[in-house]
């Protein structure tokens, strides 16, 4: 296992450690939007699928007794109102899956982006310590 000394050990200058240090921000705000996007996301498939989505589902299930939510029944054929709640309600689980799997992916993102930003830190560390270590002397 080679190791460095601090005579062979290359330092930044302070502007590239100044100037990485204002990039990690950068990285952490990034990553800190991608997150609240990817939870506002899930949160609104939430709220849609408690406040729109079951009860459309309930007042389906009490006004159409002689149906099911795949179709069918006595007098389907004629039944304008019953093939629009079906189309609503058919349509509403696509949308609820692509929000909440959006705001995962987003949440995701955000993670990713702020470990990255915990590596760059960690890499300056040596360098940051060298400075220190130089100005003890």
């Amino acid at each position: 296992m080679a190791t460095e000394t601090p005579q062979t050990m290359q330092t930044h200058s302070p502007e590239t450690i100044l100037s990485t240090m204002s990039s990690i921000k950068k990285m952490l705000v990034v990553g800190a939007a991608f997150a609240a996007v990817g939870y506002l996301l899930v949160g609104m498939a939430l709220v849609l699928e408690f406040t729109q989505f079951h009860p459309l589902l309930e007042q389906f299930f009490t006004t159409q007794t002689a149906h099911s939510v795949a179709g069918g029944g006595p007098d389907r054929a004629g039944a304008a109102a019953l093939n629009a709640q079906l189309a609503t309600i058919h349509m509403f689980p696509s949308l609820l899956l692509w929000l909440k799997l959006g705001g995962i992916a987003h949440i995701l993102v955000g993670i990713f982006v702020a470990l990255a930003a915990i590596v760059r830190t960690l890499s300056l560390v040596p360098h940051r310590l060298s400075y220190a270590m130089i100005e003890q002397q």
